[in-house]
């Protein structure tokens, strides 16, 4: 039997926002998971990054603070190339027996998962998304304009156990990463709301996300 549950939260964080922040909080309060470990991501086929490993696990470090629940882990930005989070959550497991790992994931991303593959063996029909749905629990949270999944029919797919954050938990994310770095690069200078005070002076003292 499992000692105890992870929550997997990967993603650039680039940067990091307090919706991250929340949404990791709010899973450990509802008892979703003993512990949440952010996992940023190295580069991605699918994504421009703008900020250093570095720099974003330096960022991350600094919303995390003295919380012994929350932890980040360097395990992708180790692997070199990004492979996928069925790669990904295969060898957490690997690496750490007995432990319950649950894959935190938008309600944006969901549907998509089927088509998930590892971008090194991006062939023909080489999915591995369904088999992730079908090893490893998921945490779906609420993305705006995304619907809520349907939970019977997951588990009628033989998929493993989904749980929901969403409204009915308080939780309506409003910030995107995107979104605050267009007020970095062509704003006036001043804090973005969804940065915590911290991470704003990181970026200034460091000279991120500058055009």
């Amino acid at each position: 039997m499992s000692s105890k549950s992870v929550a997997i939260f990967g993603g650039a964080f680039d940067p990091v926002h307090r919706d991250h922040v929340r949404l990791a909080r709010l899973c450990l309060d509802l008892k979703l998971c003993d512990e949440l470990w952010f996992v940023p991501s190295p580069d991605r086929w699918d994504k421009k990054l703008f900020a250093s490993p570095a720099d974003r696990l330096a960022m991350l470090d600094l919303v995390v603070g003295d919380d012994p629940r929350i932890r980040v882990s360097e395990m992708e930005l180790n692997m070199g190339d990004y492979r996928g989070s069925y790669v990904s959550m295969s060898l957490f497991r690997e690496k750490f027996p007995g432990v319950n790992f649950r894959l935190l994931v938008g309600a944006d991303s969901y549907l998509g998962i089927p088509h998930w593959r590892d971008p090194l063996h991006f062939f023909g029909t080489e999915f591995n998304g369904a088999q992730l749905l079908k090893e490893f629990e998921l945490i779906v949270f609420e993305r705006r304009g995304s619907p809520k999944p349907d939970m019977a029919g997951h588990l009628a797919k033989g998929y493993a156990q989904m749980f929901w954050v969403g409204r009915e938990q308080n939780f309506d994310g409003k910030y995107a990463s995107s979104e605050i770095r267009k007020e970095l690069f062509f704003g006036s200078g001043k804090k973005p709301e969804g940065l915590d005070e911290k991470v704003f002076d990181y970026i200034r003292n460091n000279n991120l996300y500058r055009l």
